[in-house]
């Protein structure tokens, strides 16, 4: 039977807190800084009512876009309103994340972005629990998946390490227990069941929250949660339930935006934007915000040195990397400068 907490989780409406109105930062290359482990148990973390009260998409944009007449303006005409961040819209440009324009009066890049590769272990799935009781003993450092059903979560396990051990469905419920899988005994990657909308039974999809719940609480190794995001959709009620649980059991997590190539660009530096500010109104919650692509691979990589971080791997998986990175930069930041001289605004013919 799901805690008081849970029901919380569940049902709460929560209201308005207002959101910085600083700019969003986009992706940083150094996060050796964020991955120095707080070494706490679950004792010595005890529950405690959050000081962070997570507002509602609509309030956000609304202050976000913050003009008159905003209180009579739809959502969509909100978002349309919202100005992207230049940085972020660079940043996306850079490692070709979602939709490009395209045009007949649109000029093309002739280059891109030379990311360096960084290469994880390959998965191996080693235990399935679906009560507290089979949780396997806590050994290496693990990095949760959690989010809503059916946004990518088993998906981006497996192209995070570049193997096929997770099962992937169409069909939302699927993963219906906490799967843990193992890289070569140096991380574990932990597959949760997803919350919200599932082809399952009331009771079913109870129990899979409290044994997140459960996961969450009392885990000694866990390192990090990655709260994946759909990129289209946001934030979603259900999401915000969640954050607060991890506020408070004052559990790290981390943003992952999704499906990120079925986005225009121009609403995804808009999202990005959005996310960013509310990551940044918790102090349990990593103010960078990941953006990924299961399908074209974009963010992969930054995604997997943000692991290597975390787990203290950066020594092992990411020894040239800072080198690679500068040589490719530069040379992209050489052949962009040539791009924006030699462009013209061509006019079309009458």
């Amino acid at each position: 039977m799901a805690s008081n907490s849970l029901g919380l989780w569940a049902c709460r409406r929560l209201p308005l807190l207002r959101l910085s109105s600083k700019p969003s930062d986009t992706i940083s290359t150094g996060c050796a800084g964020e991955a120095r482990r707080i070494a706490t148990t679950a004792t010595d973390r005890p529950e405690r009512k959050p000081s962070t009260v997570h507002r509602t998409t609509v309030e956000a944009l609304k202050d976000a876009v913050n003009v008159r007449g905003a209180e009579e303006l739809s959502n969509r005409k909100l978002f349309e309103r919202l100005q992207p961040d230049e940085k972020t819209m660079e940043m996306l440009d850079m490692h070709r994340l979602g939709m490009e324009k395209e045009g007949r009066f649109v000029r093309r890049r002739w280059f891109g972005y030379q990311e360096p590769e960084v290469s994880l272990p390959r998965l191996a799935f080693f235990a399935g629990a679906q009560s507290s009781k089979s949780f396997p003993s806590a050994s290496l450092p693990e990095i949760g998946f959690v989010g809503r059903s059916n946004v990518g979560k088993s998906t981006l396990v497996n192209q995070v390490c570049g193997s096929a051990a997770a099962r992937i469905s169409d069909r939302p419920g699927l993963t219906q227990q906490i799967n843990f899988y193992t890289a070569r005994d140096d991380f574990h990657l932990v597959d949760m069941p997803g919350y919200g909308f599932a082809f399952a039974k009331e009771e079913e999809r109870v129990g899979w929250q409290s044994l997140i719940e459960d996961y969450i609480r009392n885990r000694k190794t866990l390192r990090r949660v990655m709260v994946l995001l759909d990129a289209r959709h946001g934030i979603k009620a259900n999401d915000r339930d969640f954050m607060d649980l991890m506020d408070r059991t004052r559990t790290k997590y981390q943003f992952v935006l999704t499906k990120c190539d079925l986005v225009r660009r121009t609403d995804l530096a808009k999202r990005h934007l959005l996310v960013s500010q509310e990551a940044a109104s918790s102090k349990h919650c990593i103010p960078r915000v990941m953006l990924v692509s299961a399908r074209d691979g974009a963010g992969l990589n930054l995604l997997r040195k943000e692991i290597a971080h975390t787990c203290s791997l950066g020594q092992k998986y990411l020894g040239s990397y800072s080198r690679k990175e500068s040589i490719a930069r530069a040379e992209y930041d050489s052949q962009l400068k040539i791009y924006k001289e030699t462009s013209r605004s061509k006019k079309r013919r009458r």
